[in-house]
């Protein structure tokens, strides 16, 4: 141990000799997790100190962490994000931020213990090195794939991995976690806090340390509803699905599928015209994604002109939480329904329809919580392997359905000013016949992505789909 750190010991807690033991303990902890700057490693301790912060030995395992888990037999469970950046990162700085957002979030570095019973997450030990990887390469694409599909097994001790992908003065972040831990609305908040404390490093030496370390449990979402409607929220227990059969024309199952992601990107001159002409039918980029989409299968998929089609489409709940800070990072997304009842003589026809069912779901005051109270009870009230059986009885898996981040903030992303160049999102690798689109904006493009298990016939019919679903939104930019 440093002097400086020695000094902090003997100066601070020289008459209270158990909690100058414990404190010894936690620096020695924290060195050996690699962050080695002594006076950051003194201002976390302050912090915890201050809060009566001490890190568990384990967590409660929350109701979306049991549904992702259970979603094991459609997917692998594994988030996944990249930026683009021209600059590279100061190692270091980005070593220490991660080191930091992990001790306020303990369930980053836990294993998920499955417990018949009642499964928690056990908090483990780490190293940074198990966190984040730096490599060299010559082509970021393939080695991006290769990082970002591999896989996370619950009994990790670490189950949020960051690659630093290093190409000349350019370089690629990417990040790939456990779904169960958090969703792409919450990767968000905590890239921007990571980043935050990054800059701050860079340019003071110091981090403000400001992550959030509040509940991780979905009953967040009701805690702002006035008191004449939480009661009726909390009992929104039919669920709610398209309850579409229609899937997209995957080759049969083998035992050599593998993961891959395909990926799209439509040019900010073709989107941005193609969303003026949606905002004419006051719809949204969400409207827009999920007309492209829908076209996209009755044309792909050669349905007739009058085939009902179903999709399933995100929905963040944080819209019902006023202030996210007193969350901490975890789920809160759901779906809803998009349904249109026919083709059409063109793609307006669908973008109407599109529409007016958003408008229509949107009305709902309770929209996305259908169907919570319902997993919660199970969940509560039988004992988990029970529960998981029930659950998975009435769980509806879309095989079609999209999720929309968002708009990139160039700034909150930025790196010491440094802002993304580039982005794409890619969620968790579902089996066929699963088609889950994620999209997100970045510059003013669109980038989309389908991570799928299987062959190379069926990237070459995801590749195809896009193509059309491109041509789609050509349409709608044309009008």
């Amino acid at each position: 141990m440093s002097e400086i750190l020695n000094n902090y010991l003997e100066n601070n807690f020289k008459n209270d000799l158990n909690k100058k033991e414990s404190v010894k303990i936690r620096i020695e902890q924290l060195l050996s997790r690699g962050l080695d700057d002594e006076n950051l490693i003194i201002s976390l301790i302050e912090k915890e100190l201050k809060e009566n912060f001490v890190v568990p030995k384990k967590l409660k395992a929350e109701m979306y962490d049991k549904v992702n888990y259970m979603c094991r037999r459609y997917m692998d469970r594994i988030a996944r994000f990249e930026l683009d950046y021209d600059f590279v990162p100061d190692i270091d700085a980005l070593k220490y931020a991660l080191i930091c957002i992990f001790e306020a979030a303990p369930v980053f570095h836990s294993q998920f213990i499955d417990n018949h019973i009642v499964p928690y997450w056990k908090v483990c030990d780490y190293h940074i090195d198990e966190v984040l990887s730096v490599i060299y390469t010559d082509d970021f694409l393939k080695c991006a794939d290769e990082f970002l599909l591999k896989d996370i097994p619950v009994t990790s001790n670490v189950q949020f991995t960051v690659g630093l992908l290093i190409k000349g003065r350019e370089s690629k972040l990417c990040f790939a976690w456990n779904h169960m831990l958090v969703d792409g609305g919450d990767y968000k908040h905590f890239v921007i806090d990571l980043f935050r404390n990054y800059n701050a490093y860079i340019q003071n030496k110091t981090m403000p340390l400001d992550f959030r370390t509040g509940t991780r449990s979905y009953k967040s979402v009701y805690e702002d509803f006035p008191d004449e409607l939480k009661s009726k929220a909390n009992l929104q227990l039919a669920g709610v699905s398209p309850h579409d059969k229609h899937t997209l024309p995957f080759a049969e199952k083998t035992e050599n599928d593998e993961k891959f992601i395909a990926r799209k990107s439509v040019p900010s001159a073709i989107f941005n015209k193609a969303r003026e002409t949606v905002k004419k039918y006051e719809g949204t980029v969400n409207d827009l994604i999920a007309t492209a989409y829908i076209a996209s299968v009755y044309e792909m998929c050669n349905l007739p002109e009058n085939e009902r089609v179903g999709i399933s489409c995100a929905v963040d709940l944080r819209r019902y939480i006023k202030n996210i800070k007193r969350t901490g990072y975890t789920n809160h997304t759901t779906f809803m329904p998009c349904v249109v009842k026919g083709k059409g003589e063109n793609i307006f026809d669908i973008l109407k329809q599109v529409v007016e069912c958003n408008k229509k779901n949107k009305q709902d005051k309770f929209m996305g919580l259908h169907g919570l109270p319902l997993l919660n009870f199970a969940y509560s009230s039988m004992v988990y392997i029970q529960a998981e059986f029930f659950v998975g009885l009435f769980y509806n898996n879309a095989n079609l359905a999209i999720s929309n981040v968002g708009a990139m903030d160039l700034d909150a992303l930025s790196l010491n000013g440094n802002k993304p160049i580039g982005a794409a999102v890619a969620g968790a690798a579902k089996k066929k016949p699963c088609a889950m689109m994620t999209a997100l904006t970045i510059n003013g493009n669109l980038q989309l992505s389908i991570c799928s298990v299987g062959n190379e016939e069926d990237k070459k019919m995801l590749e195809k789909f896009f193509g059309i679903l491109a041509e789609k939104i050509k349409e709608m930019a044309e009008y």
